[in-house]
């Protein structure tokens, strides 16, 4: 492929929206040669829009006509996809990767990836490849839908609290010029940049060997019980302190035969949700955790998953305290296990579907009424093994769980107002998501934009509550899974960038550096605090 061979003015619109719903204007390339479409673009004057596995937009269609004024138009390029990656000769250079092609150096531990794969597809290659229990350690829980090359740009993480930095070993980027191969500290150009600085086109990663079997542990607990949820957290830390040895070795952790990979919060109203829609057998085991919840007088669910070379009973024994009988302070009659195979599926399916709905129901608009607005919070901390750090941060969010359901009791009849809460609740980075979402009835614009203005408040009190709990308890906030745009949240809620704590000053500097920069093809989307001093 060619600048002179890719025409552009030729091709389909892209139809894709946000996870708000915003449509973007833009038409769309769905290529394997990423680098070449890039290249062409970038020739031919046009403004471009990376577009990964689309299962998260961020906001990222957030720019004004004026911004992409001088330029023919906006395209949107996605790395095409495969059912299956295509392994290629272990030698092939980073930048002559396709976007569905992956090469394996098994005695380096290294596998590098075309950014159309999903980190199921490289695993499943590692599999065969290695063996079954070899993959990449990407702390993600959407490993089936993400594209590779997203991944990288958003700075996802999940349960682990682990950016895709942690295991990388180098990315290739397409700003228009030559592919450039990032190794080290250069990675933070791209990572959580959003594609602003850039579209990734493959990326190689350390693999890693993990214990034999996989599985699942749900815990009802009450979340204003925030002492109880504090003590659980600490007295699970060790299960959850991973090691990473020498690429292509096995994990260990200081749990010993077992490794928590997560600590995931569900809310019940969350739960409810999912089950009006899941179909069997998800429904079944969710009803059942639904009930657990009643019999214990909880409100969330505290679901671990993790690695062992145990069964899943004895995994439960070797997680209890022997004087209490209960981890870390919460009762185990009421908790379910699910383990290898089908099992964790269903676990999956519940665990994410809670969230996919609140994040589905934001983006219709039902019948009668106006586009739902809505909102998620998004600043992850790492605290130190002290009960008290932890308790203030849980203060924090049950105070804005508070504040939310006194303000659905305000706008009742006026304007509905739904909190779902869902995330990430382990000791190496406390990070739980509260999405609320507004519906109004068609006409009622002034009652919406109210009730908005209202939960930003609360949001911004919420952030800065967690600023303060830092600075009082020797706490680390590391931005959140957003990257670039929780950087600027956090910032704009902390009123400036100058009023940062210093290894996020830093890092909102870093960011801004990397975006002024790339070329004006790729930061015409970023935030007007990260284009201009």
């Amino acid at each position: 492929m060619t600048n002179a061979s890719l025409d552009l003015s030729s091709l389909p619109k892209a139809e894709l929206t946000d996870d708000g719903g915003k449509p973007l204007t833009a038409s769309l390339c769905v290529t394997s040669h990423i680098a070449a479409a890039v290249a062409a673009a970038v020739g031919q004057n046009w403004a471009v829009m990376p577009a990964g596995g689309l299962t998260s937009a961020i906001s990222s269609y957030d720019y004004k006509p004026e911004d992409v004024a001088g330029f023919v138009g906006v395209v949107a390029i996605r790395p095409k996809g495969a059912l299956m990656a295509e392994t290629v000769d272990a030698a092939t250079p980073l930048e002559d990767l396709k976007s569905h092609q992956v090469a394996i150096q098994a005695d380096q531990g290294l596998v590098s990836a075309g950014a159309g794969l999903t980190f199921t597809q490289v695993n499943a290659a590692l599999a065969e490849a290695v063996g079954p229990t070899a993959r990449v350690l990407v702390d993600l829980t959407s490993i089936g839908s993400a594209f590779v090359g997203g991944v990288v740009a958003t700075g996802g993480m999940g349960p682990l609290r682990l950016l895709p930095s942690a295991t990388l070993d180098a990315v290739c980027l397409a700003d228009g010029g030559a592919p450039k191969i990032l190794r080290g500290d250069d990675i933070a150009q791209v990572e959580g940049m959003q594609g602003w600085t850039g579209m990734v086109c493959a990326a190689r990663f350390r693999f890693y060997l993990v214990p034999a079997s996989e599985f699942g542990l749900v815990l009802p607990v009450q979340g204003s019980d925030v002492d109880t949820v504090a003590g659980l957290l600490k007295y699970l830390r060790p299960w959850t302190q991973v090691a990473l040895p020498e690429p292509g070795a096995l994990i260990a952790g200081e749990g010993g035969e077992t490794v928590l990979n997560g600590i995931e919060l569900v809310s019940r109203d969350s739960l409810e949700t999912f089950i009006a829609h899941a179909e069997e057998p998800a429904r079944s085991k969710a009803e059942g955790l639904l009930q657990s919840c009643e019999y214990a007088g909880a409100d969330m669910l505290a679901c671990l998953t993790g690695w062992s070379e145990l069964s899943i009973d004895d995994v439960l024994m070797s997680l209890l305290d022997p004087e209490t009988e209960t981890i870390g302070g919460v009762g185990i009659d009421f908790g379910v296990g699910f383990s290898s195979g089908a099992e964790m599926e269903t676990f999956r399916a519940i665990r994410e579907g809670a969230p996919d709905l609140a994040r589905t129901k934001a983006r219709v608009v039902p019948p009668g009424k106006l586009k739902p607005w809505s909102t998620s919070t998004d600043i992850n901390m790492v605290l130190p093994a002290d009960s008290s750090a932890i308790v203030s941060v849980l203060e924090a969010y049950a105070d804005y769980r508070g504040a939310i359901r006194a303000l659905r009791k305000e706008l009742a009849g006026a304007v509905e107002v739904e909190l779902s809460a869902y995330g990430h609740l382990s000791p190496a980075g406390i990070d739980p998501h509260h999405r609320v979402t507004l519906f109004a009835p068609e006409g009622a614009d002034a009652a919406l934009a109210g009730a908005r203005q209202a939960v930003a408040a609360n949001k911004r009190t919420l952030i800065h509550d967690l600023l303060f709990a830092a600075r009082s308890h020797d706490s680390q906030v590391t931005g959140g899974e957003k990257g670039a745009p929780s950087l600027v949240e956090i910032a704009r809620a902390a009123g400036g960038e100058s009023r940062l704590p210093e290894a996020l000053k830093a890092r909102f500097q870093a960011a801004r550096a990397a975006v002024m920069a790339a070329p004006a093809q790729f930061s015409f989307r970023a935030p007007a605090e990260l284009r201009s001093e």
